[in-house]
């Protein structure tokens, strides 16, 4: 998760914003991040009072009823700054924030903490610890049971994807409408993908920032790799994109981007339904079918809903011919 320095002091000084009625929800928990609020709707959701970005409602029907919470704006990053004195007026138990642990969030959770004089928990968002989260924040919020169960369902799915690495191809992570914006090669964008042996063609920059097309036929990947379907479709029959150097026909992978990105968006409890995909090859012998299950027992388990054929169909990656 990248911080904004200038939403971080806006997070601390606004007066004014996002500053719905206070939900009816006792001993409540605010989310400093999307990634938080991921974390807490999986593991106590009665105690989650809003969402620091509202997921789009095609996003909320993929969700429990419960999850329909208002947008409270957002302590770190990922939504509009959040007004201190609506979280105050909102009489949290609990500040969590899930994501990065750097000097800047440590600091921003010490001064929100100070401010509000409520206890600002900050949590490895690390793919690898997402175990150790899941049982450390569950023991926190009181449900130690569930924290551990999901950590260990969770360690599983990390174990095969870690295990069942394949010799998988070159890609190209494209974000954004245009395609233009990417992770670059070990950040925590493309770690999905990297974690279970694709290689990354970005190279030369850090974290996530914006290329130019020349750069991108450059590195010319064999696979484009997507959550945008907007761009997908634009894409399709794009030259730019199809087509390689040597005349090949460039691969074109759209991943589900509802309820949350299968790679990001954000990088919470989400990213392990890309685990699943890319573990084992499923994906490079083009069955993406073969994760769909998966993918419905996980929002099974961790988000407590069981969806219908309807709502499946949105869990199957495709490859676009």
């Amino acid at each position: 998760m990248r911080i904004d320095r200038r939403q971080l002091l806006g997070g601390l000084v606004a007066l004014a914003g996002c500053t719905p009625a206070p939900p009816a929800r006792q001993d409540g928990v605010f989310a400093a991040g999307q990634p938080a609020a991921l974390l807490i709707l999986a593991l106590a959701p009665e105690r989650l009072l809003g969402w620091p970005r509202r997921p789009s409602r095609q996003a909320l029907q993929l969700l429990p009823p419960g999850a329909d919470l208002p947008e409270l704006g957002a302590l770190a990053s990922g939504g509009a700054p959040a007004d201190l004195e609506g979280v105050a007026a909102l009489r949290p138990t609990l500040l969590l924030d899930y994501g990065d642990t750097d000097a800047a969030y440590a600091a921003l959770a010490a001064r929100v903490q100070a401010r509000l004089g409520v206890p600002y928990r900050l949590i490895d968002g690390a793919l690898a610890n997402t175990p150790q989260a899941l049982r450390e924040v569950g023991a926190a919020l009181g449900v130690a049971a569930r924290g551990d169960a999901l950590a260990a369902a969770a360690a599983r799915i990390l174990a095969r994807w870690s295990t069942h690495r394949v010799d998988g191809p070159g890609f190209y992570y494209a974000r954004g409408a245009d395609g233009l914006e990417t992770g670059f090669r070990g950040a925590l964008a493309g770690e999905v993908m990297e974690g279970a042996g694709w290689t990354n063609v970005a190279t030369g920059g850090h974290d996530i920032g914006r290329v130019a097309r020349e750069q991108i036929a450059a590195w010319d990947p064999e696979v484009i790799v997507t959550l945008d379907r907007a761009f997908a479709d634009a894409a399709a029959n794009a030259s730019f994109w199809r087509q390689r150097r040597g005349g090949g026909r460039r691969r074109l992978l759209l991943l589900p981007d509802l309820p949350f990105g299968w790679i990001d968006r954000p990088p919470s409890l989400n990213r392990l339904l890309g685990c699943l995909a890319f573990a084992g090859g499923a994906l490079l012998a083009r069955d993406p079918g073969a994760v769909a299950a998966p993918a419905r027992a996980f929002q099974r388990l961790f988000f407590g809903i069981a969806l219908n054929e309807t709502q499946s169909a949105t869990l199957v990656p495709r490859w676009i011919a």
